[in-house]
């Protein structure tokens, strides 16, 4: 259970389980409350912060649950159902004020229902997409404050058109609520927003779920549910459609190229050979051409049909890669695309040996750097599970690479690990599995190599 302050943006159409003057009431001194939620504990942090309304929809597998707010002084217990909002209000004494709490809940299900029909139109295959709903979320980020920074991409005649259509726009209902979302939580709404956009499609100037999925990014919720009746606003509004369309031309050259030039099905290959274990029935890449380094992975099961999901940016040539070898050039526009899909394989096999990593990594501080971006990566698991990523990249290079480009781009990839990543060890670490794939038996794979390099990093002493 995670309380996210922000949720008191939420816009609620939710009718009201009672009336002002019969609302339980709780007392409270404290920024701190504990919550029980069908008996189990939580902390509900931060009641100072909360603004003068506060709004929060539990997911539970029920159809009804009971929830108690409890503080020093206080308790109130209530009946949550589905659709139903109960009203609680939170007097805080240290405050002299009172803020309207609502709670309500929601039937958790599934995140992917994939037919016998959507298996046979997709097994076997890599798709890619810049789906138009998500494109619309994009272009929706890229007229906020946060999309000043890197996270959209500018440097390209697609991000001017972006800006010439749609900057009168700006001050619209949906990118306000965006960038007030993305000011409290960024990394999280950004990535959620964004992926959980690829459950939706319009039809007509509708935008419904198309029927496949309920969410894309992890937890129990898809985040831009509440605010689908504000894109539907906004793209009627702005022309999206129309622009999406004009554009549909650059998107499929875009696609042609990561298709053709970056190889993504020899990529699915490869990793399919090293890891026999892992197999994904479907392939999606899905990027907008607005996304500027932000990439995040999806892996989802349902009815005996597997799918991995990578959300990439696309790999553009800048102008200082045109002066680049043709070799070094093709290996670097792979990167991001690789960086990704393999995720959907090392971390299977990564979990297979979850007991004995979290002991060998057990002191970050060995490997990560603080201060850095590797000290984001702040359990052994993700800690080596990124260390094996982009170590993944040069057993790849040195497979599809002449010997100068692999060079190269290695030392560039070790640089960049060590020096702005703060991956301390990410060198020794990725030599000593390279030695260990070249030295290998050709019956072994990648994933024979996880026990070896493993044992090896018990064994330094730092």
């Amino acid at each position: 259970m995670k309380f996210l302050l922000i949720i008191s943006l939420f816009f609620c159409s939710l009718q009201s389980s009672s009336q002002e003057s019969g609302t339980p009431l709780l007392h409270t001194d404290s920024d701190n409350l504990t919550i029980y939620l069908d008996g189990q504990k939580d902390e509900f942090n931060g009641i100072n912060r909360l603004q003068s309304r506060f709004d929060y929809s539990f997911v539970v597998p029920k159809d009804s649950v009971v929830f108690v707010l409890v503080s020093k002084s206080d308790s109130i217990s209530i009946t949550l159902k589905p659709k139903i909002n109960s009203a609680v209000n939170i007097v805080r004494t240290s405050m002299s004020d009172t803020v309207r709490c609502f709670f309500t809940m929601e039937k958790l299900v599934k995140p992917a229902t994939f037919s016998d029909q959507y298996k046979r139109d997709n097994d076997g295959k890599t798709i890619i997409e810049v789906p138009e709903v998500y494109e619309l979320m994009n272009v929706i980020f890229a007229l906020t404050e946060y999309g000043k920074s890197g996270a959209i991409e500018k440097e390209t005649t697609y991000y001017n058109a972006v800006v010439n259509h749609f900057s009168e726009h700006a001050k619209h209902a949906a990118v306000q609520l965006a960038d007030s979302l993305l000011k409290v939580s960024p990394g999280y709404f950004y990535l959620h927003l964004k992926m959980d956009s690829y459950a939706y499609i319009f039809s007509d100037n509708n935008i419904v779920n198309g029927g496949i999925y309920n969410r894309i990014a992890t937890g129990d919720r898809n985040e831009l549910e509440p605010y689908i009746p504000m894109l539907e606003n906004f793209a009627v509004k702005s022309g999206f459609r129309k622009f999406y369309d004009a554009n549909k031309e650059y998107y499929t050259s875009l696609r042609s190229q990561l298709r053709d030039q970056v190889d993504i099905a020899k990529m699915k290959t490869w990793l399919e050979e090293q890891f026999p274990s892992t197999k994904y029935s479907v392939l999606k890449l899905i990027f907008s051409p607005l996304v500027g380094w932000n990439q995040s992975a999806a892996f989802l099961s349902d009815n005996e049909f597997t799918e991995a999901q990578a959300h990439i940016n696309f790999p553009f040539i800048k102008a200082a890669d045109k002066q680049l070898p043709e070799e070094v050039l093709r290996g670097k526009r792979m990167l991001i695309a690789f960086t990704e899909i393999n995720h959907a394989y090392l971390n299977p096999e990564a979990e297979k040996y979850r007991k004995l990593i979290d002991s060998v990594f057990r002191n970050l501080s060995e490997w990560n750097t603080s201060g850095k971006p590797s000290a984001g990566y702040d359990e052994p698991l993700i800690c080596f599970e990124e260390y094996m990523n982009y170590a993944l990249v040069t057993l790849y290079y040195s497979e599809i690479l002449d010997k100068k480009a692999f060079e190269t781009l290695t030392r560039t990839i070790e640089n960049n690990m060590v020096e702005f990543r703060g991956f301390q060890r990410f060198k020794e670490f990725n030599q000593q599995l390279l030695l260990l794939y070249r030295q290998k038996k050709a019956e072994q794979t990648v994933s024979d190599l996880y026990l070896p390099i493993i044992n090896w990093a018990s064994r330094q002493v730092f």
